[in-house]
């Protein structure tokens, strides 16, 4: 399966695409049952999880579903690194009610020790748990991000030397309200990999069940840092819609 022309214009100008029923409903219950079975034995952890992010009814949902397709038909045929894993992200009920404030930007996530990287090309969220309303744990995201921070790195030379100086990614003025995405098990969300992100609250009763895949194209260790301030350097596959946006 590969992205509509629609589904195309969409991700370049607002950064993400959601696809209903991206992967089987059964493949995101046997997930989710592989999950639970792991929970009840080993401590879940933020990060990974060795024995269960790398099970195949884990990385399976990215690499043996349409979502496969759909990335590779942005970057390229050929261009994409199937992920060996997936990183189980389960979202636990708040102690109290708390507010949706900020997020950030996947760059190694040591940036508070004055280290930056960037490895990954897209960002794909799966629910393998349906999250039916917003402040649920949901996986949230602001629409038209990537475009902000890549013109406010495109403004500083030595924006990864003054990213690390700082300890922060500059202040910009974001162009869209979070979106907390919602759904039902075996939708999902592609997003650029300089969307701006974060987990939402929970302030549900329920863990918000999800799996997360960062797919990278094969040259992205080499492109390295350089595609923040060029952050179509990694999808041939929207070659023609940039041009057209371009020649507008």
């Amino acid at each position: 399966m590969q992205m509509t022309q629609a589904q195309k214009r969409q991700f370049y100008r607002d950064g993400y695409v959601l696809v209903r029923g991206a992967v089987p409903k059964l493949m995101a219950d046997q997930a989710r049952r592989a999950i639970n079975r792991h929970m009840g034995v080993r401590t879940i952890a933020p990060g990974r999880n060795p024995g269960l992010n790398e099970q195949p009814v884990i990385a399976d949902l990215f690499n043996k579903s349409p979502l496969w397709g759909l990335c590779e038909s942005v970057v390229g045929k050929g261009k994409l690194i199937a992920p060996r894993a997936g990183n189980v992200k389960l979202n636990f009920p708040d102690a109290e009610e708390r507010p949706l404030t900020h997020g950030h930007l996947d760059l190694g996530g040591k940036l508070k020790d004055g280290l930056l990287s960037r490895g990954m090309t897209l960002l794909v969220v799966v629910l393998v748990r349906g999250v039916p309303r917003p402040f649920m744990g949901n996986f949230c995201f602001w629409p038209g991000s990537h475009r902000v921070y890549e013109a406010a790195f495109q403004q500083d030379p030595d924006y990864v030397a003054t990213a690390k100086a700082n300890r922060r990614i500059p202040d910009v003025d974001l162009p869209h309200d979070p979106i907390q995405f919602t759904g039902e098990a075996g939708d999902a969300v592609i997003c650029h990999h300089q969307m701006y992100h974060n987990a939402g609250p929970n302030h549900s009763p329920d863990i918000r069940y999800a799996v997360i895949f960062r797919p990278r194209h094969i040259r992205a260790s080499e492109n390295g840092t350089a595609t923040m301030a060029d952050i179509w350097r990694e999808f041939e596959g929207l070659r023609e819609i940039r041009e057209a946006a371009m020649a507008v």
